[in-house]
């Protein structure tokens, strides 16, 4: 059964949000005393899950949500600049244009991702969101039952292992990306249905489930 429905990560996936995720972590960093993401050791950070990232930072686990809640609203401010990863608009506008139902489920908060689209002028899709780092099997199962779907009937394309753990809980099939956050050492342990490398095999891919 090919999917009906795609849904894509935001942060990593879609928008290369890299640097300000960075800049606004080091900020927090030098208050709290955890250890700053560097040139020297970004490489190394994005092949470890997050339970291993929090270790090698100094970050307390307890305080991830804490975190995470305080990145999305200092995040609003930085959206003006935040691109696109090569290839996704035009991706989304075809997706647009031949009225393919897709949606974005993140971690970010939805004010930032609905300002994001308004100002690259695209119409946005629905978006589900959910301040839990590990939230978004709740949000899969939540797009399930509003669209009376079945997980054979959606395809997730993600960067992260998290999100790769999350479709697994749903029996949901997923597209790992590799151009995002997330290094291939980092989701050995829990591969994906499908890895592409490029923004045009991504393109490739979702067309022949279109085309098919």
């Amino acid at each position: 059964m090919k999917p009906k429905y795609f849904l894509f990560d935001f942060d990593g996936t879609l928008v290369d949000s890299r640097m300000i995720i960075v800049n606004l972590y080091n900020s927090l960093a030098v208050k709290k005393g955890y250890k700053l993401i560097t040139n020297d050791n970004i490489t190394y950070l994005s092949t470890l899950s997050v339970k291993e990232k929090c270790k090698a930072l100094g970050v307390p686990r307890y305080k991830v949500p804490f975190i995470v809640n305080w990145f999305s609203k200092r995040f609003y401010s930085e959206v003006k600049a935040l691109p696109f990863n090569e290839g996704m608009k035009t991706l989304l506008q075809n997706l647009n244009d031949k009225n393919v139902p897709y949606a974005v489920l993140s971690s970010n908060a939805q004010k930032n991702i609905q300002t994001f689209f308004e100002y690259q002028n695209i119409d946005a899709p629905p978006i589900y969101t959910s301040n839990r780092l590990f939230g978004k099997d709740k949000l899969l199962k939540k797009f399930m039952k509003q669209h009376n779907a079945k997980p054979e009937e959606i395809l997730y394309i993600g960067d992260e292992a998290r999100d790769i753990i999350a479709c697994k809980k749903c029996d949901v099939p997923v597209v790992w990306v590799s151009w995002g956050y997330d290094a291939v050492e980092a989701i050995y342990k829990t591969p994906p249905d499908y890895i592409v490398n490029t923004s045009d095999e991504l393109i490739s891919l979702l067309g022949g489930f279109i085309n098919g």
